[in-house]
C-alpha cells in the first residue's frame, strides 16, 4: 500500500492531467493525499468535478509553501509507503507497478528512485542512468544524486522520513535536495531503471529559476543540512564526500566562468568550516585568483575527468 502527497497551489489548469495519470495506475492499492496550500485558484473544485474516487483526500491549509505543504501530506498519510507528485508532473500508467515491484524486491530500502521523462518545448527528454537501464536494482546514492532524483519519481518510507527534519521549511530552493540526500545516508537506495515519470516544464505559473545569488543561502543550508546528518551517521557513507567536493567543484568553475568573482567568494567562505577544509589551501587560492582563472578552470576539468574515470552513472539525454 502507498501514500500519494501531492501539494497543490494554484494548479487548477494541470491538476486534472496529473490526478488523472494517477488514477490510470496499474497498480490499484493506494491512497491520496492533496494538500492545497492556500491556492487562489478553482483546482479544489475541479478536482471535485473530475472525481469523487473515495482513495483522495483533500487537506487545507493556509499558504505556507511547498515543503509545508509536501510535510502536511506525511503526516496525514496512513501508509508507510509515500510517493512524492508534483501538481503539474505525471506518471505513465505502469509506475507504480514498477516501483512497488522495486519495493518488493529489495524491503530494507527506505528510499527509491525512479528513471523519468523531462517534457519542455515540445519534447520528451530521458533522465535516466544509462548504467541501470531496464533494472531494478540497489545503488550507491551518491555515485550521482542528479541522475536518480527528482521528486515526482521517489518513494520513501515513512518511518525513515520521521528520522530527518523533513522538507525543510522556508527554504526557497534544495529543500529536495536537503531531505533526499539526507534519508540517502540513513537507508539502503533502490533504483528503478524504467523511465515511467514525467517531469513536465514550461508550465504556466511553473516556479522560474531564480538567479544563484538570490537563492544562495538556501543553497548553502542544504549544504549545512545533509553534512550534519553525514557527520550524525559517523561519516560511514565515503561516497558522500567525493560527491560533495565534485558538485562543489562545479558550482565554483561556473560561477569562475561567468566572472562572478564577488558571489563565489561569499558562497564559498560561508559554507560550513568543515567543508570548506575539504579543498586544501592551493586550490582555494587558485580559485580566488583572477589572473589563474583559465589554469582553475583546466583543474576543474581534470576533476571532472577523474569523477567520470570512477565508472559513476552520468544522464542518458
Amino acid at each position: 500500500m502507498i501514500s500519494i502527497v501531492i501539494p497543490l497551489y494554484n494548479k487548477a489548469h494541470t491538476i486534472k492531467r496529473t490526478l488523472g495519470s494517477v488514477l490510470a495506475q496499474t497498480f490499484k492499492d493506494f491512497e491520496v493525499v492533496i494538500v492545497n496550500d492556500g491556492s487562489t485558484d478553482n483546482g479544489v473544485n475541479v478536482i471535485h468535478k473530475f472525481t469523487n474516487d473515495k482513495r483522495i483526500k483533500i487537506i487545507e491549509q493556509e499558504n505556507q509553501g511547498v515543503s509545508v505543504a509536501r510535510n502536511q501530506g506525511v503526516f496525514n498519510s496512513k501508509y508507510n509507503y509515500i510517493a512524492f507528485l508534483d501538481g503539474d508532473d505525471e506518471w505513465l500508467p505502469e509506475y507504480l507497478e514498477y516501483m512497488h515491484k522495486s519495493i518488493l524486491k529489495y524491503p530494507k530500502a527506505g528510499f527509491i528512485c525512479g528513471a523519468g521523462k523531462v517534457r519542455s518545448g515540445g519534447k520528451d527528454y530521458l533522465r535516466l542512468a544509462k548504467k541501470y537501464e531496464n533494472q531494478i536494482t540497489e545503488i550507491n546514492f551518491f555515485e550521482n544524486p542528479h541522475v536518480f532524483v527528482h521528486t515526482s519519481a521517489t518513494i520513501v518510507k515513512k518511518d525513515v522520513f520521521n528520522k530527518t527534519i523533513g522538507f525543510p521549511i522556508g527554504m526557497k530552493r534544495n529543500q529536495d535536495y536537503a531531505l533526499f540526500f539526507s534519508i540517502a545516508l540513513l537507508t539502503k537506495v533502490a533504483y528503478c531503471g524504467f523511465p515511467l515519470s514525467v517531469y513536465v516544464g514550461d508550465v504556466e505559473g511553473q516556479a522560474t529559476t531564480k538567479p544563484f545569488e538570490d537563492v544562495m543561502e538556501h543553497i548553502i543550508k542544504r549544504y549545512d543540512i545533509v553534512y550534519n546528518v553525514w557527520k550524525e551517521q559517523n561519516k560511514k557513507n565515503k561516497t558522500f564526500i567525493i560527491f560533495l567536493k565534485y558538485e562543489l567543484r562545479h558550482t565554483f568553475f561556473v560561477l569562475n566562468k561567468q566572472k562572478k568573482y564577488k558571489i563565489l567568494k561569499e558562497f564559498s567562505s560561508n559554507l560550513n568550516p568543515e567543508i570548506q577544509n575539504k579543498f586544501n589551501a592551493f586550490e582555494k587560492k587558485l580559485m580566488y585568483n583572477q589572473k589563474l582563472k583559465f589554469l582553475y578552470i583546466l583543474f576543474i576539468y581534470v576533476t571532472k575527468i577523474r569523477w567520470r574515470l570512477r565508472g559513476y552513472p552520468r544522464i542518458n539525454y
